[in-house]
C-alpha cells in the first residue's frame, strides 16, 4: 500500500500544528469587512507577488470556488505585478546613493510647468522650481484623480 502524501507541510509537522493551522486559515477567511471572494482574490494576488507558481494555480481554483470571475483574477493578478513592479523600483532606488560621498543623489525629474518654461536658461529658472516625487507618487495621482471627480 502506498503511502499518503501531505498535502500541506502543517499535515508533516502532524496533526496539532495542522489543526492550528486550519484554525487560523477558518478564522483569517471567515466573511467579516471583506468576503470569502474578496480574500481569495488578495490571496491569489499575494502568491502571483511573491511568484509562487503551486500558489497561484491553488489561491485561483479557490477564488473560482467563490465566485471569482477570470476577468476578477486576471485584474488582481495585474494588480500584484504592478505591486511587484513597483517594489521593484523602490529597490532600485538605493542605486541613487554615491558611493564614494556616502550622499544619497536625487533624481528630480522636470515638472510640467519646467517643460513649457524650457526655454529659459538655467539661471533664470527660480530656485527649488523642481519637485521631488516620492515613490508612490503614481497612486497618489490616480486617488486625486478618483476622489476630485
Amino acid at each position: 500500500m502506498e503511502q499518503k502524501t501531505p498535502n500541506r507541510f502543517t499535515e508533516a509537522l502532524g496533526e496539532e500544528v495542522d489543526d492550528a493551522f486550519k484554525k487560523l486559515a477558518s478564522e483569517i477567511l471567515k466573511d467579516g469587512a471583506l468576503t470569502l471572494k474578496e480574500k481569495s482574490l488578495i490571496a491569489l494576488a499575494c502568491a502571483v507577488a511573491v511568484k509562487c507558481e503551486p500558489c497561484t494555480r491553488a489561491h485561483k481554483k479557490q477564488a473560482l470556488k467563490t465566485g471569482a470571475t477570470q476577468k476578477e483574477i486576471v485584474e488582481a493578478a495585474a494588480v500584484a505585478g504592478l505591486v511587484r513592479m513597483g517594489s521593484g523600483f523602490n529597490t532600485a532606488y538605493a542605486l541613487l546613493d554615491d558611493d564614494e560621498t556616502g550622499k544619497k543623489l536625487v533624481f528630480k525629474p522636470p515638472t510640467r510647468e519646467e517643460n513649457k518654461d524650457n526655454e529659459m536658461s538655467e539661471g533664470s529658472k527660480p530656485e527649488g522650481s523642481k519637485i521631488q516625487r516620492k515613490p508612490d507618487g503614481y497612486l497618489n495621482s490616480i486617488l486625486e484623480k478618483k476622489f476630485i471627480e
